[in-house]
């Protein structure tokens, strides 16, 4: 009855609900396209944060050892050889990471799709470290063959080329065999092309001139080639203990403890999020501001029939409950609209990042829960002080307001 009655009411000014409706689905929609890209990096990062603290990471100094990765801090082989001397250190993987095309394409807040070269064989190893199993594989096997032209493809990078296990796959001029093809993580991993070490280091050697030229000076000492290294530590060795002694036995790395990395992580996700769904509740509080004006406004026009209802009998709650029925029907309706509105640009957007190697949105169960839920309760308390002023004015007042 008291739907009906709010449908009704709305029905009679057409216009007024149907650009309220407009306004606040307006809201949804960018919060669901901004919570969709929150939600989307919030799940890349937290797949760097699981990788990152199951693990003690050294890159070259002056790098980031979270970015360096990709930012060209080599590590040494000696370097590396000191490393594994350290006490409390159980095991060294050196990681060599470059893009799979020589010009990558890449939007904002997308992974373009990376070599990861590393002794894979050391990560499933070492697991014990981690607080998170290693990927789970879709189809074929996780590791390939030491030294081989073989390769495993994140989901991705699997779906951007259309490769399957057993399929080749040509990388920098270079043709590959896959034998594994990873489970969807929604993280990095799904971008990554993983292959063995030594062969992503001859890959990008064979590909990049000025490392060539490098290898032809007498008496140099180029390879191995990593832009970081994962070292595992001892089991009952304290990480950050282990960290701090790389630090200070070997010069010129940056090291960065499990701990450390974590901080790291969790403060650029925490600046990420705040700005992203800031934004987002900026939006529905102005949509919140239009159904308090459109509700307002209905108050004033409807002063004598609120009056009509009181002398009838029409207690006070009845009053607010029915100006509030209708706030909440304006902020459903806005938010269903908003949220069909919202997911078909994320359909539309992730198509097109797609063709780059990943997708940049991500619609989750809260997400859409958020954007169904909060904007009727924001319409209802913008609807709340109207109701208010109506339920107390004295109904010989309204009755003679014309």
């Amino acid at each position: 009855m008291l739907l009906a009655l709010a449908l009704r009411e709305l029905r009679r000014r057409a216009v007024r609900s149907t650009l309220t409706i407009l306004g606040i689905a307006i809201g949804v929609a960018a919060l669901v396209l901004l919570g969709a890209l929150s939600e989307k990096m919030g799940r890349l990062v937290a797949g760097g944060r699981d990788f990152a603290t199951g693990q003690i990471t050294v890159s070259g100094a002056g790098t980031g050892a979270l970015t360096g990765m990709t930012r060209g801090g080599l590590l040494s082989g000696e370097q590396l050889e000191a490393v594994r001397a350290v006490p409390g250190v159980d095991a060294v993987a050196p990681i060599v990471m470059f893009p799979l095309s020589d010009t990558p394409a890449s939007l904002p807040f997308t992974m373009s799709p990376l070599v990861f070269g590393v002794d894979l064989g050391a990560l499933v190893r070492n697991h014990a470290n981690r607080h998170v199993p290693p990927p789970a594989v879709h189809a074929g096997r996780l590791v390939p063959a030491p030294g081989s032209d073989e390769v495993v493809l994140g989901s991705e990078v699997a779906r951007l080329y259309g490769a399957t296990v057993g399929a080749t796959l040509t990388i920098r001029g270079r043709a590959f065999q896959v034998v594994g093809v990873l489970d969807p993580t929604l993280t990095g991993p799904d971008s990554l092309v993983f292959m063995p070490f030594e062969t992503a280091e001859r890959l990008l050697v064979d590909s990049e001139p000025l490392l060539r030229h490098l290898l032809l000076v007498p008496g140099a000492r180029v390879l191995p080639i990593a832009t970081a290294a994962a070292v595992f530590w001892t089991t009952g060795a304290d990480p950050s203990a282990v960290a701090a002694r790389i630090a200070a036995t070997v010069p010129g790395l940056t090291v960065l403890s499990p701990a450390e990395a974590a901080r790291q992580v969790d403060r650029a996700l925490a600046v990420l999020d705040g700005l992203i769904v800031g934004s987002a509740v900026v939006a529905l509080l102005v949509a919140s501001l239009a159904v308090a004006n459109t509700m307002f406004t209905a108050v004033v026009e409807r002063r004598r029939e609120i009056g009509i209802k009181r002398a009838v009998g029409a207690t006070r709650r009845q009053v607010i409950h029915q100006l509030l029925a209708e706030a909440v029907v304006l902020g459903l309706a806005g938010s269903l609209l908003g949220l069909a509105g919202g997911a078909a640009g994320v359909l539309g957007l992730n198509s097109l990042t797609a063709h780059l190697g990943a997708t940049a949105f991500l619609i989750t169960t809260r997400l859409v829960v958020a954007a169904t839920t909060l904007p009727a309760a924001l319409a209802a308390l913008a609807g709340l002080w109207p109701a208010w002023r109506a339920a107390r004015l004295p109904p010989s007042d309204a009755i003679r307001w014309s």
